[in-house]
Parts: C-alpha cells; sequence; structure tokens
C-alpha cells in the first residue's frame, strides 16, 4: 500500500455551522470581494446545479453560476471565477476537524503513503481545499488535493480517482479510499480497483450491495484498520 485517499466533508471534517450562520460567512466574503449587489442574497439562496442533466457526475460549476445570471436577466458584472473561489469561504469558520482526523493524515504520512485529500465541491476547487488545511495547520500532510470542481467530475465517476491515482503516481491496488459515503467514495472506489474505508456516521442503516473493505466509526479508528494493509 503506497497511497491514502480522504473525503473531506463528513469524513475529515464534520459539526458544521448552521445553514444561516453558513449563509451570513458566505455573505461577508461576497461583501468584502465585489461590495454589496443586488443579487447577492438571491445567488446565495439559489439552488446553481440543473436538474435533469445527462449525466449528474458532471460538474460545470462557473457555467452554472453564469446561466443563473442569463435565467435572472442579469449581467454578470464580477469575474465568475473569482465569484466561485469567494463562495468557497474557509472551512474553519463554518466546521471542524473531526476526532481523530488530524492523526490519521500525520499517521499516514509518517508511513511514507501519499495522502491525497479527494472530494466533492461544488466551488471549493483545490487551491481552496488546500488553503483550508493550510489554515488548520496540516497542509505538510497533504500531498495533492483533487477537487471535483477542478477535474469537472464528481465521485464516484472514475476519473477523480483517476486524477489522485495519477497524482499519487500508484496503481490501483496500492491505495486506499476513506470516506462516509458508500456510493461516491466507496463503491466509486472499489470500481476503480482500490481499496476502500466507511465511516459510518451515527444513524446510517446497514449497507445493502456495498461492502466496504472496512468500516470505521470515527477516524481515530483508521490506523486499526488498514494496519493489516500495510504490512
Amino acid at each position: 500500500m503506497r497511497a491514502a485517499f480522504f473525503d473531506v466533508g463528513d469524513t475529515l471534517v464534520e459539526h458544521w455551522a448552521p445553514p444561516e450562520r453558513i449563509r451570513a460567512v458566505v455573505r461577508e466574503a461576497l461583501v468584502e470581494a465585489f461590495g454589496e449587489r443586488g443579487w447577492l442574497d438571491a445567488l446565495i439562496a439559489a439552488e446553481l446545479e440543473p436538474t435533469g442533466a445527462d449525466d449528474p457526475h458532471r460538474q460545470e460549476t462557473n457555467r452554472w453560476y453564469e446561466a443563473w445570471f442569463a435565467g435572472q436577466g442579469l449581467e454578470c458584472d464580477v469575474d465568475v471565477d473569482r465569484l466561485r473561489s469567494a463562495f468557497a469561504v474557509p472551512l474553519d469558520l463554518v466546521s471542524t476537524p473531526a476526532r481523530g482526523g488530524a492523526e490519521s493524515l500525520r499517521w499516514c504520512k509518517g508511513r511514507g503513503l501519499a495522502v491525497v485529500l479527494v472530494t466533492n465541491t461544488l466551488s471549493r476547487g483545490d487551491a481552496e481545499v488546500l488553503r483550508d488545511w493550510a489554515r488548520f495547520g496540516l497542509a505538510d500532510t497533504i500531498d495533492a488535493v483533487v477537487s471535483s470542481h477542478d477535474v469537472g467530475w464528481r465521485k464516484p465517476h472514475p476519473a477523480i480517482f483517476e486524477r489522485a491515482l495519477a497524482l499519487a503516481k500508484v496503481r490501483p491496488a496500492e491505495a486506499f479510499m476513506v470516506g462516509n459515503d458508500l456510493e461516491a467514495d466507496v463503491r466509486g472506489a472499489q470500481a476503480l480497483g482500490l481499496r476502500a474505508v466507511w465511516r459510518r456516521l451515527d444513524g446510517v442503516p446497514d449497507p445493502n450491495a456495498i461492502r466496504p473493505d472496512a468500516t470505521i466509526r470515527t477516524m481515530d479508528e483508521l490506523p486499526a484498520a488498514v494496519w493489516p494493509w500495510l504490512s
């Protein structure tokens, strides 16, 4: 085993701020970036992702922002990629690291594994994800970041895992994925030949057809769960 891939939301971070607090933090970031604009509150409340897409795993965030302005009959008078980045407020403002998450990252790094964050996002790109972990004081544990925004495909699509494998310079059999989503993280990784560790959150029922290679409740259980694969 040569690489460890990690989901972010509800795997490495949790305890999310209430929606109204998140909206307030996003609004502050947008006002700081662009000043008061008449469209701010409507855009913050909008559902950007189109429904009925031919491929639900395809991601085109910047185009979705442009389509929202067009649908409202508004001129998009700001740089779209800068708008996208401003929406990606730092994670430490709206969540906290999961118990054992930092220790698990350091443990994997200390055993010579390439550590890659593989995360489905909306507005958060690779640069913003890396910034988050620098703010958490853990940038030195991260070898690479793969966000669905930058790849243009979401887990469980193979493209996002293939990008992670390429950055880690490993074969699928040499990597494991850790995540809380059975479909996106477990089935998606296993479909390419990676092993998968499911972080089972409270209240989540037993999986049906999906069978993780290991199951943990908290991130501090990860070293014991994957140690046999490293021996």
